[in-house]
């Protein structure tokens, strides 16, 4: 299915080739690509960032390098009163970019010519554990709503310090940790959600924890336990389902990972509100 294209031509003013916005995810913008360089931070909330074919989980503190034409959307963790996710974004013309690296000998913070594995993935992420980027966010964001004489020049200083900052980041990773094997873990759990009979004591064998251990770990890091995280995630699929394709509700339920519809439509309007059919009435 061919992906949607925004133009930055409908966000750029006539002499401000870059634009910075905060906003609230929902369900109602369908997988998109853009013309432009964007730059995401996860300001509040958790949910899933679906790039390319990939899901990733995201929360507060999340930092996003998207080049142009990646195909990508943002979806909350559920219906209210689960939390909101909001995101800064900046897109800015690759044009304008391209000519501020040229000018201030600024490599690219992803290069295709790199002789690694993430070469083979023009965006890469990170998390914003000393909140820097968050900050420049905030003040791009303040600058660009004031439209104040320099608005121009002041955020393309900070287009280029965020420009270093994710440099830097993607030129010296950070070192592992525990909570590294815990991202491990989460990615295990996200490929296998949708399998029927999946386990918390199968995730921490994957993991090699100790299941006591690997329930407390993942209660920390997630904030939810194991069979809510794994209900979010196959209703936030199921979501998707509903929203770009034709399958029946039975068959989303299957694909799901639930045995049969009638357990697949309690859980699903206790995280929605609403039946799967109302759902896809109102998204459609």
């Amino acid at each position: 299915m061919t992906k949607r294209m925004l133009e930055g031509k409908m966000l750029y003013t006539d002499k401000l080739p870059i634009y910075v916005s905060r906003s609230e995810e929902g369900f109602y913008i369908e997988q998109h690509t853009h013309d432009f360089v964007e730059i995401i931070y996860v300001e509040e909330g958790t949910g899933f960032h679906y790039i390319e074919d990939e899901l990733v989980r995201v929360r507060r503190g999340d930092v996003f390098y998207l080049p142009v034409g990646t195909s990508h959307i943002f979806r909350p963790s559920g219906q209210p009163p689960a939390p909101k996710l909001v995101v800064y974004n900046c897109a800015v013309d690759a044009a304008y970019l391209e000519q501020l690296r040229t000018l201030h000998g600024l490599a690219a913070p992803v290069s295709q010519s790199e002789d690694s594995a993430a070469a083979a993935k023009p965006w890469f992420a990170f998390e914003d554990q000393a909140e820097e980027i968050g900050a420049i966010f905030r003040s791009m964001l303040q600058e660009y709503k004031g439209q104040l004489p320099g608005c121009k020049t002041a955020l393309t200083a900070w287009v280029l310090l965020l420009h270093v900052k994710l440099f830097e980041r993607r030129a010296v990773p950070p070192s592992d940790s525990a909570g590294a094997q815990m991202i491990s873990a989460i990615a295990w759990v996200d490929q296998h959600c949708t399998d029927s009979g999946v386990t918390l004591e199968q995730a921490a064998a994957a993991a090699g924890i100790g299941e006591r251990h690997f329930r407390r770990l993942f209660k920390r890091t997630t904030g939810r336990t194991f069979l809510e995280y794994v209900q979010q995630q196959r209703v936030s699929r199921s979501c998707a389902l509903l929203e770009t394709t034709d399958k029946s509700v039975a068959e989303i339920a299957e694909l799901a990972g639930y045995k049969d519809q009638k357990s697949f439509n309690r859980v699903f309007k206790q995280h929605c509100g609403c039946a799967p059919s109302a759902y896809r009435r109102v998204r459609r």
